[in-house]
């Protein structure tokens, strides 16, 4: 009979993995490392998890797990219209990757990566591929209102995601402030270029 985890230790090891990898990637990152950081003898790991293998497809749960619960809390909230919905996710993304360090969102995206080819690196893509579908959904829903004119759902979806998960090396509270009003205007920026462009007649018009 396999050994009985206890769930918080469990999630208090995972927490400290996912932010040793988030430190020095996985590659850096050895199990010695983890039992170390919560006190625990390396053979204890076993209770928790056997490899870096298993470990990746641990955080990469919890990854899901995570986004599930916050997006559809976004998706389900009231009041929001199409483009304000997706912002909402932006502000998600923008947060995951920048302000909680060890979210499990920002290793998944940045330390994780596996070759494609393998079964671990078919995995992680289609977690993500979902992921990133909710976005594309969103933004499609923008398109459909005429809000954003028409546009390749994916490819903007990748630029606006890549803008959001960039912050992550960059931003600096002390120097650039509060997160949200900067994520505001960079999402204020790529809005810009989405809006349904007046027709040629209608801008004489207005000249």
């Amino acid at each position: 009979m396999p050994p009985r985890r206890d769930p918080q230790k469990h999630a208090e090891v995972l927490d400290a993995a996912i932010e040793l990898i988030r430190q020095k990637g996985i590659d850096g990152t050895s199990l010695q490392d983890v039992a170390d950081a919560v006190g625990i003898k390396k053979g204890s790991l076993v209770t928790y998890f056997s490899s870096k293998a298993e470990l990746a497809d641990l955080i990469q749960a919890r990854f899901t797990e995570v986004a599930e619960q916050e997006l559809a809390e976004i998706a389900g909230r009231e009041g929001l219209n199409p483009e304000q919905r997706l912002r909402e996710l932006l502000h998600f993304h923008a947060e995951h990757c920048t302000v909680r360090l060890s979210s499990p969102v920002l290793v998944s995206f940045m330390q994780l990566w596996s070759a494609p080819g393998t079964p671990a690196g078919r995995k992680q893509l289609e977690i993500r591929r979902q992921y990133q579908q909710v976005f594309e959904d969103a933004v499609a829903e923008c398109s459909r209102k005429r809000i954003f004119r028409k546009v390749d759902p994916e490819l903007v979806v990748n630029g606006l995601m890549g803008a959001m998960s960039w912050c992550a090396f960059w931003y600096d509270e002390e120097k650039h402030g509060p997160l949200r009003p900067l994520v505001d205007s960079l999402i204020d920026m790529s809005f810009v270029g989405l809006r349904p462009r007046p027709r040629r007649g209608a801008a004489s018009l207005q000249t």
